[in-house]
């Protein structure tokens, strides 16, 4: 019993360490150096910013589309990009971008499909934007290895880790025997029968990794595209920073936020790393602070609170309830 409640403190604070370094960095800078930096930002700038992410949603969205039409499913491209908006703020507030997977209940409501097949779906297209996320990251810590060596090492073991675990469990062969090896030995014995089920549930239709190629392509235009937002933050402050360097910057920190984690939404590890790695070019850490959480608000926040306010008609809307 103690093991148990010892385990679900170290769950509950694990993430917010995260939180404790935004916080350790907000006191460390100064509040009023940050507010004074917030404010000279002119609204022209995130208006520019959050336009840009008009494509980037059509990119992710289709992108999507090619996975789900792999999988049979028979969506159609803005059912998806809704569906996209609405769990985003979810998603840019849990560890992990967790709370994105909430969109599983409505792929499952649309399709009718097993809730096992519609989680695939979904772990399919955040595998491929991590992964995506990672091999940017991978490429700029090569392209900017002499300013920060230290980088390459801790990105290529990331890297190789996912790809690796992603590549094993999309293979149904390889895949499924883990999971069933898991069932044999660790799910009680009246359960495991419809753990099986389950089983072939997750691999019904699933994609072969072939198939996933010109996804992989345009994930990796959608982070670019994302990026570009932030550069676009970074141009209030008339930083002298060539375009791909600070495009790969951004990709790093970002990256490393995902693959770690002890912060929601990547708070505070992305502002810490990306402070780092800007003050190598000599920009104030108040200014990378800015850029980096602003970048968060016009690629996530905004997006996704734009989403959570998206009516849908009254057949689309779902029922929790059922699924529990």
């Amino acid at each position: 019993m103690n093991n148990i409640m010892n385990q679900k403190i170290v769950n509950l604070l694990f993430p917010a360490i995260g939180f404790i370094i935004f916080i350790y960095i907000i006191f460390d800078i100064g509040i009023e150096k940050i507010a004074y930096t917030f404010i000279s930002i002119p609204i022209f700038y995130y208006l520019i910013a959050l336009i840009i992410f008009i494509p980037r949603l059509y990119l992710t969205s289709y992108k999507w589309l090619i996975i789900s039409k792999k999988q049979k499913f028979n969506f159609d491209l803005f059912f998806l990009a809704k569906i996209f908006l609405k769990t985003m703020f979810f998603g840019s507030v849990t560890p992990g971008a967790i709370g994105l997977h909430l969109r599983i209940y409505y792929l499952k409501k649309r399709s009718k499909e097993s809730i096992e097949k519609c989680l695939t779906n979904s772990l399919i297209e955040t595998g491929i934007s991590l992964i995506g996320s990672l091999f940017l990251a991978l490429i700029g810590s090569i392209i900017l290895f002499k300013y920060f060596p230290e980088f390459i090492l801790i990105i290529s073991l990331f890297f190789i880790f996912y790809v690796i675990v992603f590549v094993v469990l999309i293979w149904k062969k390889g895949g499924s025997k883990i999971f069933n090896f898991l069932v044999r030995y660790f799910i009680p014995n009246r359960y495991r029968s419809t753990a099986f089920k389950s089983i072939d549930s997750l691999y019904k239709d699933i994609p072969k990794i072939r198939d996933l190629a010109y996804p992989f392509l345009i994930e990796l235009l959608v982070r670019v595209i994302a990026a570009s937002q932030v550069y676009i933050i970074a141009l209030a402050f008339s930083i002298d920073i060539p375009y791909i360097y600070f495009i790969l910057m951004s990709l790093i920190s970002v990256a490393l936020s995902h693959v770690l984690p002890i912060s929601i939404g990547g708070l505070g590890i992305r502002e810490g790393i990306f402070i780092y790695l800007l003050s190598k070019f000599g920009v104030n850490s108040e200014i990378a602070f800015v850029i980096s959480l602003s970048g968060f608000i016009v690629k996530l926040l905004i997006p996704g609170l734009v989403g959570l306010i998206i009516p849908f008609r009254e057949k689309e809307k779902i029922h929790y309830n059922k699924f529990y």
